[in-house]
């Protein structure tokens, strides 16, 4: 099939990718707000007990991020078969995400004394982490049924669905968290309780969304729960679960390393690194477009589409770079004024502002040409970049932070992210039929 030269326009790219970022960014806001509001009560053991609660979770829900990212490539790649076939690649991914939240959730207590024994924080800030945790773990189920919707609504370019199930949960947990914490004092219960029932509202959403493509009318249990296509789902998956392991397992190590430091240290990087969370969420918006495009191309055998879609994710990603670090510089100490006003926190934040500043420019290959691999089905070059990276950042976080403290952190994080680029682009051309 001849594509023309304009099948990808930059219109068409812009169409999905403005409300793919203004849809993923929505996910790291949820603990940003979080963490701004209880940033108000001006206290650091309360903003680095949020941090670490915010952070467990974002280790539970990236290890199964590929529920959002692989449903993302299946449901373009399967948009002109049945609504047969289209349910049975639907429901399998909704499947394994109730069985892993109820995992999740019978678990919590090893989960949480898990993460305590890594983290190692101070007495104070674990029960105020326990508090949050014990709460929010009950989120699980809906978040990761969230994940299996909005990818699916993603894949098949549904933008107005995805991004008011994503938005409408964000507004109601800010209306919710003034309401628990400002005017009835709930403090971290509030808090938790606020993004409890916005992550419980936005699947709902979902479902609406959902409900119309026929899905559920007519389900063959059977066929859903086939052994060989579930263990093909994880298999062709696991290289993403190994690639989140490794994002995890660097992200943990910055989060104990920061509290080793002290908890004004620990509550200064916990709001650098919620913003850099920002920034990563908003680059995977871009990820996602390119997946959905390269899963197009997949789907009708087309190199020349695949090509497209590269050049229009390096020349959009190039853009946000721009974008997202002339935002931060102009506005940080604004940014910082957010998330608490505690002299100590905002004279630190300020000192290690920069490194915030490079890490647009440093990470975007990363963080965006995933996009290309996983919706072309190439996963494994994209565990093997992350893999690389995770080597040469832990060799720079043996040696860098003993020697400069916590620009030593940052400057082993940002190692992370340039290698993940480094690695993964060479690899591009695997991505072809």
């Amino acid at each position: 099939m001849r594509i023309n030269k304009n099948f990808i326009t930059n219109g068409m790219y812009i169409s999905l990718m403005i409300p793919f970022i203004l849809s993923t960014v929505t996910q790291p806001l949820l603990g940003a707000i979080d963490l701004a509001v209880i940033g108000r009560l001006n206290s650091e053991i309360l903003i680095s007990g949020v941090a670490i609660g915010t952070l467990i979770f974002n280790t539970i829900y990236w290890m199964f991020g590929f529920l959002r990212v692989s449903t993302t490539s299946y449901s373009a790649q399967n948009t002109h078969k049945t609504k047969n076939e289209n349910a049975l690649v639907f429901l399998r991914p909704f499947i394994i995400a109730l069985f892993i939240s109820l995992i999740c959730v019978l678990f919590k207590s090893n989960i949480f004394n898990l993460a305590m024994k890594f983290i190692n924080p101070t007495l104070e800030v674990e029960n105020i982490s326990k508090i949050y945790f014990s709460i929010l773990i009950f989120g699980a189920p809906f978040v990761l049924f969230n994940y299996v919707i909005l990818g699916w609504l993603m894949g098949k370019g549904n933008v107005f669905g995805s991004l008011t199930m994503q938005i409408s949960g964000n507004i109601l947990n800010i209306i919710l968290d003034v309401i628990f914490v400002i005017f009835l004092k709930k403090g971290v219960e509030g808090v938790a309780y606020a993004t409890l029932v916005s992550q419980m509202i936005s699947f709902l959403i979902g479902l609406y969304f959902i409900i119309p493509y026929g899905y559920f009318k007519s389900i063959n249990i059977s066929a859903i729960i086939n052994k060989k296509e579930i263990v093909n789902i994880l298999v062709i998956n696991r290289n993403l679960m190994v690639r989140t392991f490794f994002l995890l397992l660097h992200n943990n190590l910055i989060i104990s390393a920061s509290s080793n430091l002290g908890v004004d240290i620990l509550a200064t990087n916990s709001i650098l690194l919620q913003i850099v969370s920002i920034i990563s969420y908003s680059f995977d918006g871009i990820a996602n477009t390119s997946s959905v495009f390269s899963g197009r191309a997949l789907g009708l055998k087309d190199n020349y589409m695949m090509k497209l879609v590269w050049k229009r994710n390096l020349q959009w990603g190039i853009i946000f770079v721009i974008l997202t670090s002339f935002f931060y510089i102009s506005l940080s100490e604004k940014i910082f004024l957010i998330f608490s006003n505690l002299e100590t926190i905002l004279s630190l934040s300020r000192q290690f502002w920069f490194w915030i500043a490079l890490y647009p420019l440093i990470s975007f290959l990363g963080l965006t040409f995933y996009g290309v691999f996983t919706g072309a089905n190439k996963t494994f070059p994209v565990a093997l970049s992350t893999g690389g990276a995770f080597f040469m950042f832990f060799l720079s976080y043996s040696f860098m932070i003993p020697k400069l403290g916590n620009n030593g952190i940052w400057i082993s994080f940002l190692i992370f992210y340039f290698f993940r680029g480094a690695f993964l682009l060479p690899q591009l051309k695997k991505t072809l039929i």
